[in-house]
């Protein structure tokens, strides 16, 4: 299933996994450079977990504009083995506005719907808006199969 509203992208696809487990892969943040498909996360900064809503993670990155840089990354949505998001920010900074959600429904036999989120209709910083959306729906299905390759090991 893909979705793209004017500034929401949203595609879904079923993982063989079951959602304890897609979730705990997701709540650490060594695991988000496995499932990067725009080239620009490379690697926890504080090797944080995503434990509660408030949580800080911070990620080294890269991208051609700000070159080698941090980004906090503020957990908003926590529900244990249901659903994760965050909203980037530069460091000591309030989040700018656009997140990333996951929303992980249970299926039979131990697979799991995973649908991904990247929305940006709150973005504050209108002189970087148009280098939006930072992904494309593209790249969200290619990191889903990257999860899902992730997770394809014996259980």
């Amino acid at each position: 299933m893909v979705s793209d509203d004017s500034r929401l992208i949203r595609v879904s696809r079923a993982i063989d996994a079951p959602a304890k487990r897609v979730f705990a892969f997701l709540a650490n943040a060594e695991n988000h450079q496995a499932l990067d498909t725009s080239g620009m996360v490379r690697g926890s900064a504080d090797h944080a977990r995503l434990d509660r809503v408030g949580a800080v993670f911070v990620m080294n990155m890269y991208n051609p504009i700000m070159g080698d840089h941090q980004v906090e990354n503020h957990v908003v949505v926590y529900e244990p083995d249901r659903a994760l998001g965050w909203a980037p920010s530069e460091p000591g900074a309030e989040p700018a506005g656009h997140t990333y959600v996951y929303r992980l429904t249970p299926l039979a036999h131990g697979r799991t719907e995973v649908s991904q989120t990247y929305d940006w209709s709150a973005f504050t910083h209108l002189d970087m808006i148009g280098y939006l959306p930072v992904v494309n729906r593209d790249e969200l299905l290619a990191s889903l199969d990257l999860l899902a390759a992730a997770l394809d090991t014996p259980r």
